[in-house]
């Protein structure tokens, strides 16, 4: 008798795509929106930022970032996002949190910053978790017709 493990059972296949696909689109419509913020008021994102930073500097990452989010919402448009966007989606998330992770305790005092932490690290524990898995590859059987 084969032994069952207790929990919960593995997420199928097409939810798991479904889950990865909001979590992308949600990533991408929070980088779009956070990328054109310093674009559109500069004033207030420095206000909420509470950082000494320099009004190009904010303004050129911002519109990279909103370049990335656009390409996340893109990616998640036609179907389940493949393995590449997936990537990127984790990949951005680690590299903005880890210099917040560094840059941060050494500000002192309350910052939106500290709130965008939060994103990034959700967004990139749920990516992991979402990755795409290979498929195990279905053995078959050869039969030969002479």
């Amino acid at each position: 008798m084969p032994s069952r493990r207790r929990g919960a059972e593995p997420l199928p296949v097409e939810g798991r795509d479904r889950w990865r696909r909001r979590a992308l689109t949600a990533q991408g419509v929070y980088y779009l929106l956070a990328g054109l913020w310093p674009l559109v008021h500069f004033g207030s994102f420095a206000d909420a930022v509470a950082l000494l930073i320099n009004p190009f500097q904010a303004q050129t990452f911002g519109a990279v970032i909103a370049v990335v989010g656009s390409s996340l919402i893109e990616a998640c448009r036609r179907g389940p996002p493949a393995a590449k966007p997936t990537a990127l989606g984790i990949g951005i998330a680690g590299a903005i949190a880890l210099v917040s992770l560094l840059w941060l305790p050494r500000q002192g005092g309350w910052s939106a910053l500290w709130i965008d932490l939060a994103f990034e690290v959700t967004f990139a524990v749920a990516l992991v978790v979402l990755y795409p898995r290979a498929q195990p590859e279905r053995t078959r059987t050869a039969t030969r017709r002479r």
